[in-house]
């Protein structure tokens, strides 16, 4: 298992060595992975034909995977001291802001709110030597050396809290490894429990520039809590940040459809008209301008625990596709799944620990099945209407009885009043059923979930394609209800 994790980081730093891939196929071939190998040979191409067909001796093949893996160790040994010294860098900086005189009370202030004036800065000048100056904030809140369009990313912010500072230190940590933009903005998300919540408005809590020198940030805070005030927002930040956070998540939707093709196929659909076809193959309930745009760029990359998203963010034309995103890559990184909360009566949409989606639901107590499914039916109109017992949309989960549906009693949602089914508002299911390819993983437990209601005021929808039927006239569905 360890070559085969060096092979991948090979592959990943060398996409188009044809050998590399090859060899990664014989790792997975003799973990019984044939679907991830049958992938990487197809990637192999002609090599894949030669050694197959070839007599060529094992030593010779071995000696190369040896020298293989030794560039990947290089490298990792490589990145591991650079990190160390990241972090030695960035331990440094933060007992140089102990230094200089930032409040006691809250170490999470890294910069005055713009339109304050005290003896603490409005702006953090950051650098390699651990430089400060001071520089005034404009009175539209318009951050020094502001230039649009902004580059985001989101990370868990706890208002009030040193927490803070520990997300900008990460985000600095990234900045040094990766190209800088003239502009990012750092979205905050509050944290309950395990989970960060992806709310359809993020806060900006930083934005970082590039200073006047060389190696140098400009770090500007937009935390009330910090600033004791109520701060404003870089120009034109929010409508960028809300169309930012819809382009990603229809990125890890497209992925997440990627995978589970994948993991069932054991091929990689080789145009984005695979995916939105229609019943029973609707891995995609539509698609939109977004997913056709990258399509091509990320069919090599779906969301799975062996994603091979190149560790630098894209290059080129591709890099284009990715250049509000801050690295140049999809934030996303984990696929789609969902998790349903029975104690709470939650159905929360979730990549990872960030919950995108926390819908509120009817269940039937004991009758709920708890355990690991899959999405293997969506369908459009179970009951042959759209207004019967499971309203305009379902979801089958694995080859059982039980599905996520709609329902025309909506006064039982958030109680125990089904056979067994998850039953969800009309407005709810329908935009789960679009968001949830095909193959989504759905565990269903208790407690795990926030008590907090989370859906945007502008839903998530994608472009039905007028050949994309997704109802099923050969039957009328009779799952638990």
């Amino acid at each position: 298992m360890k070559n085969l994790l060096y092979l991948k980081r090979y592959v990943k730093m060398h996409p188009d060595n044809r050998m590399g891939w090859y060899l990664l196929g014989k790792e997975y071939e003799s973990d019984g992975q044939m679907g991830k190998a049958n992938y990487c040979y197809n990637r192999a191409g002609d090599i894949y034909e030669a050694f197959e067909q070839s007599q060529i001796p094992a030593d010779v093949l071995k000696q190369y995977e040896a020298e293989v893996m030794e560039v990947a160790r290089t490298r990792e040994r490589k990145i591991r001291r650079r990190r160390n010294i990241m972090f030695v860098v960035l331990l440094l900086f933060l007992l140089t802001m102990r230094s200089i005189g930032l409040p006691a009370a809250d170490d999470s202030q890294m910069a005055q709110a713009p339109g304050q004036t005290s003896s603490t800065d409005d702006a953090t000048h950051l650098s390699g030597n651990g430089n400060h100056s001071a520089a005034q904030a404009e009175s539209d809140a318009t951050p020094p050396g502001y230039h649009a369009p902004l580059s985001f990313t989101a990370v868990a912010i706890a208002a009030g809290s040193s927490s803070a500072g520990n997300g900008l230190s990460q985000y600095i940590a990234q900045q040094i490894q990766d190209t800088q933009p003239e502009l990012a903005a750092v979205l905050g998300m509050e944290q309950s429990g395990n989970w960060l919540l992806w709310k359809h408005t993020l806060p900006v809590a930083y934005t970082l520039a590039e200073g006047s020198k060389p190696g140098q940030i400009d770090v500007q805070s937009y935390n009330a809590k910090a600033c004791r005030c109520k701060p404003g927002q870089p120009a034109g930040a929010s409508t960028q940040a809300g169309s930012w956070m819809q382009e990603q998540e229809q990125l890890a939707i497209m992925q997440t459809a990627l995978a589970n093709y994948e993991t069932t196929r054991a091929e990689l659909p080789t145009a984005l008209g695979e995916l939105d076809r229609s019943f029973p193959s609707n891995w995609l309930s539509g698609t939109t301008p977004v997913m056709n745009t990258s399509f091509s760029a990320l069919q090599p990359y779906p969301l799975d625990d062996s994603a091979m998203v190149p560790e630098q963010g894209f290059s080129g034309d591709t890099q284009k596709l990715f250049a509000s995103t801050l690295g140049n890559r999809p934030y996303f990184t984990k696929p789609l799944e969902i998790i349903v909360d029975k104690k709470k009566h939650r159905l929360g949409l979730v990549s990872g620990s960030i919950l995108l989606r926390n819908y509120p639901i009817g269940l039937g107590g004991d009758r709920t099945p708890t355990g690991t499914f899959r999405l293997s039916i969506k369908v459009m109109n179970p009951n042959g209407k759209s207004n019967g017992e499971f309203g305009s949309r379902g979801m089958q989960l694995s080859d059982t009885n039980y599905a996520i549906h709609g329902t025309n009693e909506p006064d039982s949602i958030g109680a125990d009043e089904s056979l067994g089914c998850v039953r969800m508002k009309k407005e709810d299911v329908e935009e789960l059923f679009d968001m949830a390819p095909l193959g989504t993983k759905v565990t269903i437990t208790s407690d795990v979930l926030p008590d907090d209601v989370s859906v945007p005021q502008k839903r998530y929808t994608s472009t039905k394609q007028p050949s994309q039927d997704q109802t099923d006239p050969s039957r009328t569905y009779h799952w638990l209800n």
